[in-house]
């Protein structure tokens, strides 16, 4: 949470409400500016979605910036928090993959506005803002990497950059499906990773399935 946010000064609210509150704000935001986009989204038009004035919006958020910040700061340490016990439960290396493509998806599909901002909208951070993200999600791609590296060998002889490519190419589907995905359509989000799964480990030739 930003140093600046006004979440962090004391109140005679209380925290829980205040809190219960900013996640409702952060909630209209991150609809309208996955509609509109950062920039042409002002903070009054989320403050109109939920009946709170300008000032109010103020009160939970030092600027617009910060409203930015605390969506994409708070759904990538969700997703990590969720991602890390994931990653810890035992299996092979191709389990614990297919459990963290499910995780990823499964948390696309409950938050697919914020998962869209973090996308699109990771640039329009600046300073600290960004830099404090960037953390998050480098501690993102390493875990994943990290089982990458397990599926892959860690001791074999690979292409200089290999694994680094491989992790790439998996957030690159990750990170996208909200433009294609619907589970009616698609199927469930299992049935998705397994088949990501099978195109990384497999390529592109269906399996047989016994």
């Amino acid at each position: 949470m930003a140093a600046t946010s006004v979440l962090t000064r004391p109140r005679k609210q209380s925290r829980d409400a205040t809190l219960q509150k900013a996640d409702s704000l952060l909630a209209a935001a991150a609809v309208l500016i996955a509609e509109k986009g950062f920039e042409a989204t002002a903070i009054r038009d989320v403050g109109r979605r939920l009946e709170v004035s300008l000032g109010g919006m103020y009160y939970y958020f030092a600027s617009k910036d910060d409203l930015l910040f605390q969506i994409q700061h708070r759904t990538f340490t969700a997703l990590l928090a969720e991602q890390e016990r994931i990653a810890e439960q035992p299996g092979t290396p191709e389990a614990r993959l297919h459990r963290l493509l499910t995780g990823h998806l499964a948390f696309f599909a409950r938050h697919p506005n914020e998962m869209k901002i973090c996308t699109f909208e990771l640039e329009s951070l600046k300073g600290d803002f960004y830099d404090r993200v960037l953390v998050v999600r480098r501690r993102y791609f390493r875990l994943l990497a990290d089982v990458i590296a397990d599926l892959t060998g860690r001791r074999e002889r690979k292409p200089r950059g290999h694994d680094r490519h491989v992790t790439l190419f998996v957030f690159g589907m990750l990170n996208w499906a909200f433009m294609w995905y619907q589970a009616a359509k698609d199927g469930p989000v299992e049935a998705v990773a397994a088949e990501m799964l099978d195109l990384i480990v497999h390529g592109a030739a269906p399996r047989k399935r016994r």
